[in-house]
């Protein structure tokens, strides 16, 4: 008896430690956010910490809006994991959710609203100098002089609006375009095209410009280099020449590059816009054809392209 009593003890002993093995791994496993935001505004950097109950050795987490969503890994050191993301300046307003999972010691996930940023005016003006055009046909080209008129602060997000109207001042056409900025204290020379409805007889236009924000001077300039005017067989100007892209960031093959065009006094007689072939990376060099509406090569006295600076 006394042998089947301590047999009956051990029995219950291995029993008793496999359920107090079982109940220990059923305990409900948890991730619990120490630091969230509430709130964010656009463009700004969104931050998290959460505590873990076991130790794992990472944790996964998503900022998400509807289909948007950005992941990202964050290391657990002393059962924390701390994410950090950077909200697009065009982020969603709204509700977004931060979802994030350790493994086997399980998941949290939080809201948070973003709000719009709102944009101080910029402090620096962009003047209109000059303007001028020329029609072939039904297309109007036209050339605008713009400058930054502060030496020290980058115009930045500039909005050109060229109005093409008639001698009774009637619009005939609106062309608005945006280019990323203008470097402090520089000229830019902005060009473009628009096509009229017939019968159409433009006299003048009405150009404002307008910048969305201003920085310290860092924006330079494309130099644009061996800028000539020539006519092809069909007798259209052409502004050729070559860019070089300054910025240790890819240059866009949406990037403007504008032309303007003046005659032997100075004054305003056209212009055109084009784009890069294709993107132009750090330092390289790309060869640009730009056509110009309505203005033969003997007119041209003189010719300037400007390239919209990588932001």
């Amino acid at each position: 008896m006394a042998r089947a009593s301590y047999r009956t003890v051990l029995l219950l002993g291995s029993l008793w430690c496999a359920f107090a093995a079982a109940a220990a791994s059923a305990r409900p496993s948890q991730v619990v956010f120490l630091t969230r935001p509430t709130s964010a505004v656009q463009g700004s950097t969104v931050q998290a910490t959460v505590v873990v109950s076991r130790a794992v050795p990472r944790c996964a987490g998503i900022l998400r809006r509807g289909k948007a969503s950005t992941a990202t890994v964050a290391p657990v050191v002393r059962l924390r994991a701390t994410f950090a993301w950077r909200l697009p300046p065009t982020a969603a307003p709204g509700r977004w959710t931060i979802a994030v999972t350790c493994g086997s010691a399980g998941s949290a996930s939080g809201s948070f609203d973003v709000t719009r940023r709102i944009t101080q005016p910029a402090a620096v003006t962009v003047a209109v100098e000059q303007a001028g055009f020329a029609v072939g046909g039904t297309q109007l080209g036209y050339g605008v002089v713009l400058r930054d008129t502060s030496s020290t602060r980058d115009a930045v997000g500039v909005t050109v609006t060229v109005n093409v109207v008639d001698a009774a001042n009637r619009v005939l056409r609106t062309d608005t375009s945006r280019i990323s900025g203008i470097p402090a204290g520089e000229t830019y020379y902005f060009g473009g095209d628009v096509f009229l409805d017939a019968g159409a007889a433009p006299a003048s236009l009405q150009v404002t410009a307008r910048a969305e924000s201003d920085q310290a001077k860092r924006l330079a300039a494309p130099p644009v280099s061996g800028l000539t005017a020539v006519a092809d067989a069909a007798g259209r100007t052409h502004l050729r020449g070559a860019l070089t892209n300054p910025s240790t960031k890819p240059m866009s093959s949406l990037t403007r590059i504008s032309g303007v065009v003046f005659d032997a006094a100075g004054n305003v007689i056209g212009g055109g816009v084009t784009f890069p072939f294709a993107p132009v990376q750090s330092r390289e060099h790309s060869e640009f054809d730009l056509p110009v509406t309505g203005v033969t090569t003997d007119r041209i006295g003189s010719v300037h392209v400007s390239v919209a600076p990588v932001p």
